[in-house]
């Protein structure tokens, strides 16, 4: 527990980040001019601080004292009020803020909190300036006693900063009077905002508080891929968030009679499903578009012609998987590694010339739509680019209303696609079109609700090609074998010990720091003597980020190891050199960088930084940093849609809960040329054994059937 404690006056910023989430200060204290670094960047110049810390010696620039919390208040000196009026209240510059203080002394505070109106004595200010800077000033203070009560509550500095971009100036309303919408929020959670509302006097079984963790519950089921909860599920969800089991129990039905929530009759097993109404809308609508979708007049085609064309001998298999494209609106392609989807959607871009008609060929990510590219020798786009999205609209252009103008659409690494997404896309397809989904259903589903895919072959209503044959070449990969044997629920050899091609090995360690240690010899020693280079090859995955094994750890090693020095951008707790790996972990429509979109820092300035993503440079500016992790190792999750020249996969016992079938497959075949597996024994058999399919509770597959 920190005892230190500085109080003075904020004089000066020597850096500043625009988000206000880190700064170094200079602060005039009873003791002298200080140094301050921490979450200070919201405060003003002029304004007082208490802060509570400890000092510490920076051996670059000397003792500083490092902030953990902060109190704010009003300037007691004239010069102080000049220097904070200059610095929070917009339009106000030197010459404006003398004029106000000279004239206001004191009390020049007090006359724009309690009398605005006397603002227009001042030589200069006019009715726009005033209200301009009344409007400032009001603002600062919402934001200032904002972040008292919040911070009461144990929210940190970017969750405030977060609320007040969310809610403005209405902020302190819904703090105060609807502080259930606060989860709307990112990173705020139900018993964050309920802490709020208790203490705001909401009573434990009042019906707002009662819908409120409904709706909490069912939309954290969404962001874990399910579409709706089992009543019975819901219910403990609601006991967990300290809701009485009755009020529980009711709630769900009051929230039924309202049309909050929509509840399905029972099934077989006695579940009575319970989905937001806005989704089972949604499931509901793609259930009907796919049905529309389905039939279409079957067409004869050149296949074989089209096959020699490209220089590919068909097999059997990929045959008939071409020749179903052409007998429905809809068909899935599906198979694994080396059982030639990647040959199949080449023949169709070829027939697709022969025909004379416009192909469209698209993939959920970049990296993916790139890889598409080059399969089938045409241009390949993401989804979204394919559909149009719009920042300004908020939404995609095309639609059923401005349709695609294709004769088909080919969507590659469909288990990635979600449920709304899906929507979209069957939305903006002319009637006429062809729909051809290519995937391996095995691999992990979306990150999005919804199992689509995996739906759509359950539910026996839509043609499936599945491919199973592994041809000869894909075949001498232990890559290969290793992905297939994992299928069968086999533990992967490692490839001394069996014939052919040498490029996946397994390497066991049951301690975690030794296994920590042997991964980053594997990549900054082993694979570097492989011809492999180590920061722009070699991918790390792991199932988790926190622990000695997750992402958090491992780009710390893997940091130090392979990118020591350079330039520095320092946000909060992170970190980000030139020449690091990084990875965007969301959608930023403003700057067109995506969730899971992997790029290497170029350049680094006090508020930003360059980022190349795969020869498009974009500076990302200090207010987008918080999205940004760095990417030596990141989640096998986050590897969805890509692929690398080289992948060292970390498993262990620690990673318990995540430990499944389907997410070491998709670790395994995210890997081109060459793949380690550094593991605990026991953590890849507990792995290869474990076939739950993340347990979503979806409806599409019954809606349809």
């Amino acid at each position: 527990m920190y005892q230190d404690r500085v109080e003075g006056e904020l004089t000066s910023f020597l850096f500043r980040s625009e988000d206000g989430g880190f700064a170094v200060a200079r602060v005039a204290s009873t003791t002298g001019e200080v140094t301050v670094v921490g979450p200070i960047a919201h405060v003003s110049v002029g304004q007082r601080i208490l802060a509570t810390g400890g000092w510490q010696t920076d051996l670059r620039f000397g003792p500083r004292f490092k902030v953990e919390s902060v109190l704010i208040e009003h300037p007691r000196t004239l010069s102080g009020i000049e220097r904070y009026l200059q610095g929070a209240v917009d339009g106000v510059g030197p010459e404006l803020a003398r004029r106000i203080v000279d004239h206001f002394g004191v009390d020049t505070l007090q006359v724009l909190e309690h009398a605005p109106d006397r603002l227009g004595e001042v030589e200069g200010i006019g009715p726009k300036t005033r209200e301009k800077i009344v409007s400032t000033w009001v603002s600062e203070r919402i934001g200032r006693e904002l972040e008292i009560t919040l911070r009461g509550h144990g929210l940190g500095p970017a969750a405030i900063r977060r609320v007040l971009f969310a809610f403005g100036v209405g902020s302190a309303d819904v703090v105060a009077r609807h502080p259930y919408r606060l989860v709307e929020v990112q990173g705020i959670g139900f018993r964050s905002a309920d802490a709020i509302a208790r203490a705001n006097g909401v009573a434990r079984d009042a019906p707002e508080r009662v819908q409120a963790a409904i709706d909490f519950a069912l939309k954290s089921a969404e962001e874990e891929g399910s579409c709706f909860l089992p009543e019975a599920a819901l219910v403990e969800r609601l006991v967990s968030f300290d809701v009485e089991r009755g009020a529980a129990q009711r709630g769900v039905e009051d929230a039924a009679q309202m049309r909050r929530v929509v509840r399905h009759a029972a099934s077989e097993e006695g579940e009575r499903a319970v989905y937001r109404t806005v989704t089972d809308e949604l499931e509901a609508r793609v259930a009907r578009r796919v049905a529309a979708r389905r039939a279409q007049a079957p067409q004869t085609v050149a296949v074989d012609a089209a096959a020699s064309a490209v220089g590919i001998d068909l097999a059997p298999g990929q045959r008939a998987a071409i020749e179903a494209v052409f007998s429905a609106g809809l068909v899935v392609i599906t198979g694994g590694p080396g059982t030639g989807k990647t040959t199949i959607v080449r023949v169709l871009a070829e027939l697709a010339r022969r025909r004379g008609e416009k192909w469209a060929f698209a993939s959920p990510t970049g990296r993916a739509a790139r890889r598409l590219s080059e399969a089938c020798g045409a241009d390949a786009r993401t989804l979204h680019r394919l559909l149009e999205w719009s920042p300004t609209e908020g939404g995609f252009t095309r639609d059923g209303s401005h349709p695609l103008e294709f004769d088909a659409v080919v969507v590659d690494e469909t288990s990635m696609v979600d449920l709304s997404l899906f929507d979209a896309l069957l939305d903006a397809l002319p009637p006429a079109a062809r729909l051809v989904l290519v995937g391996d259903v095995e691999q992990l589903p979306s990150v999005g609700a919804g199992q689509v895919l995996r739906d759509l072959i359950l539910s026996g209503k839509v043609p499936v090609a599945r491919l199973t044959d592994v041809y000869r070449q894909a075949a001498e990969s232990a890559i290969v074998r290793n992905a297939h044997r994992m299928l069968a629920g086999e533990v992967p050899i490692s490839a001394e010990r069996e014939e052919g091609a040498r490029d996946c090995f397994v390497l066991a360690r049951e301690d975690a720091e030794e296994l920590a240690r042997l991964l980053i010899t594997v990549v900054t020693e082993r694979l570097p003597a492989n011809g492999f280079d180590a920061r722009r090859d070699v991918q790390v995955l792991t199932p988790m980020h926190g622990g000695p094994l997750g992402t958090v750890a491992l780009n710390q090693r893997l940091g130090a190891a392979l990118n020591p020095e350079g330039p520095e951008l320092v946000r909060g707790n992170r970190r980000f050199r030139a020449g690091d790996r990084v990875i965007q972990t969301r959608n930023d429509y403003d700057i067109d960088v995506f969730n899971g979109d992997v790029g290497r820092v170029t350049a680094i300035t006090p508020n930003s930084m360059t980022v190349d993503f795969e020869g498009r440079e974009v500076e990302i500016p200090g207010d987008s940093l918080d999205t940004f992790e760095l990417a030596w190792a990141i989640s096998i999750h986050k590897s969805q849609g890509s692929e690398y020249p080289a992948v060292v996969l970390a498993l262990h016992t620690s990673h318990f809960v995540m430990l499944r079938r389907n997410l070491v497959y998709t670790a395994l075949t995210r890997a081109r040329r060459f793949a380690v597996i550094v593991a605990s024994p026991r953590a890849l058999r507990m792995a290869v054994s474990r076939t739950g399919v993340d347990d979503r509770h979806t409806g599409l597959a019954g809606r349809l059937g």
